[in-house]
This record gives structure tokens, sequence and C-alpha cells, in this order.
């Protein structure tokens, strides 16, 4: 994925040098493209603590919890 968010940032710097990009445009993009970052690190943190779970058993609470 940090590959694409690269290529998009690549791209979007292209078209700011051809000025065939408008600020608010640029803003915006800008803004959905630090958005689409932050996603992607919560995405990978929350894998992480997936997989950490799944090795090991479920907690007495959460079990019982869910069997409530």
């Amino acid at each position: 994925m940090t590959d694409k968010l690269e290529g998009y940032k690549e791209k979007i710097a292209a078209l700011q040098e051809n000025g065939e990009l408008p600020r608010e445009t640029l803003g915006l993009l800008t803004e959905m493209l630090d958005e689409l970052a932050e996603l992607n690190r919560s995405n990978k943190a929350l894998r992480r603590v997936i997989l950490k779970g799944q090795s090991s058993s479920m907690s007495t609470r959460l079990r019982d919890a869910l069997y409530e």
C-alpha cells in the first residue's frame, strides 16, 4: 500500500508542476492522502493485534461475555 501512496504523491506532484492542479484540489488530495496513510497505519496495527490474539487463548472475561 505504501507503494501506491508514493505513486499517488508522485502523480499529484507532476500535475502540480504542470500547473494542472488548482489549489483547492491540491488541498483536498493532500488531505485524502493523509487520511489514507493514517487508515493504512491503523489497519496494520489492527492486523497485528488480531494475529497476536489468535496465538493466545481467549481471556476469561471475554469468553464469559460472549457466552452470556
